[in-house]
């Protein structure tokens, strides 16, 4: 009986999608080629808002139960089993169904747009979304936010393949798959502009711009309509910016930028270390997932994508990172919190790498708004407890610390201004964003 469901549904999908291809020929026929183009973008996005839905819940969840379990526990024993479960049935299923193999990271687009003509392979629409879930959604130290991007960009590519577009229609479709994968992963329309201009298209006309703005919109209103404030990185307190404070958000970005150099350099010498794996795949997943667990039990931060732990981060009770750890009885000691967070901004490159290097899927996107966070957090912090100044606003200081890992790591600080900004309900800081954001850069 469940068999017989089973194939009903799939079939009545594999009808609609039919009838709404069916519209979409039609209109190609009857509208103009501009005309299509902005429907088409509409699509794209739609599309790529419910594969951000789809792989933000999944993750959200599975970090409210790891919590709920380890509450009982005491100690992440959950939060260990996870990624390794999860990087392990990552590595089975791209050698059982994806034949062995599937393209990870950004610059996979980059090379798509520069060489194949923006044609990318239609398994992209749906291997991202399948292996990302197993790694991130179960623990992985990574970020949704790459294979996110990759999966909007198949999207984008592939529709315009199927209703036979031209090469440069193509490119901007998957632009918009882009645009509007950031749009609806952060509810950050502006970001996912800025982010598809800045990464992905370097020519850029109003012709191809309105789309994109088209998508970026689209995506971000979906996912705010579906997705819960929960489980999105956004901030409620809104901070003002002290200009008496701009010699210490020079500092923070001058320290963003060796971090971004620093967290860039140690997460290949991870992953180049997990290549010597090369005869066994089983043998690296676990060994590499083995040593992320035994990271994760001393470090339970290091879970997943980490965006609670942001926010935790930005609240006046940063103590709660120290709960279900072995340090949990030091959580009045604000020196040992200092030393915490310290070691985690070193370590999140090391976790991260160990993550993808043994097989698993996941960006680096989030790693670096995580790393930002933590340092910025740190510096505040460190300033406070030394008394070298008490009016630093330690908020202010982790979420603009964002910015400049983002902008030092993907060299995209246009993208990384305006996405913090965003996520903020406000622009009150943007001037420490531009500051932090261009000297990290």
């Amino acid at each position: 009986m469940p068999i017989r469901i089973t194939i009903w549904i799939l079939l009545f999908f594999r009808k609609i999608i039919r009838h709404f291809e069916s519209i979409f020929f039609l209109a190609k026929r009857n509208l103009s080629e501009r005309n299509f183009i902005y429907l088409s973008s509409i699509a794209v996005a739609i599309s790529c808002a419910f594969a951000v839905i789809i792989l933000k819940s999944f993750a959200h969840n599975v970090f409210i139960f790891a919590n709920y379990v380890n509450g009982y526990l005491k100690l992440p024993y959950i939060n260990s089993i996870l990624p390794i479960v999860g990087i392990l049935l990552t590595v089975f299923v791209v050698k059982k169904f994806l034949d062995g193999s599937y393209e990870k990271g950004s610059s996979h687009i980059l090379y798509s747009v520069a060489k194949k003509g923006g044609i990318i392979a239609k398994k992209q629409m749906y291997a991202q979304i399948i292996t990302s879930s197993l790694t991130v959604g179960l623990g992985g130290s990574a970020g949704l936010e790459s294979p996110i991007v990759i999966t909007g960009a198949a999207f984008g590519s592939n529709f315009a393949q199927k209703y036979r577009l031209s090469q440069k229609d193509r490119i901007l479709l998957l632009a918009c798959g882009v645009s509007a994968g950031i749009g609806a992963a952060f509810n950050a329309p502006i970001a996912g502009v800025l982010f598809a201009i800045e990464v992905v298209l370097t020519d850029i006309s109003i012709y191809a711009f309105i789309p994109i703005i088209i998508s970026a919109a689209t995506g971000a209103l979906v996912s705010k309509i579906i997705l819960s404030q929960d489980v999105l990185l956004s901030f409620e307190k809104e901070q003002n910016f002290d200009f008496h404070n701009t010699p210490y958000y020079v500092l923070l970005g001058i320290l963003a930028g060796f971090v971004s150099v620093y967290h860039a350099r140690n997460f290949r010498k991870v992953e180049h270390y997990l290549s010597k794996f090369k005869s066994n795949s089983y043998r690296k997943a676990l060994f590499g997932a083995s040593l992320l667990a035994l990271l994760i039990f001393f470090f339970p931060v290091l879970f997943g994508e980490g965006y609670e732990t942001i926010k935790t981060l930005s609240t006046s009770h940063p103590e709660a990172l120290l709960n279900n750890t072995v340090l949990e009885s030091q959580k009045s000691n604000e020196w040992i919190l200092l030393a915490f967070v310290g070691i985690i901004v070193l370590l999140k490159s090391v976790a991260t790498g160990l993550t993808l290097g043994s097989g698993g899927n996941g960006g680096n996107f989030a790693p670096s708004l995580f790393v930002g966070s933590y340092l910025g957090f740190f510096v505040a912090k460190f300033m406070h407890l030394t008394g070298i100044n008490n009016h630093v606003s330690i908020a202010n200081f982790t979420i603009v610390g964002m910015a400049g890992i983002l902008s030092g790591l993907f060299h995209a600080p246009l993208t990384a201004i305006f996405l913090i900004g965003e996520i903020t309900g406000g622009y009150d800081l943007m001037v420490p964003l531009m500051i932090v954001s261009s000297i990290s850069y």
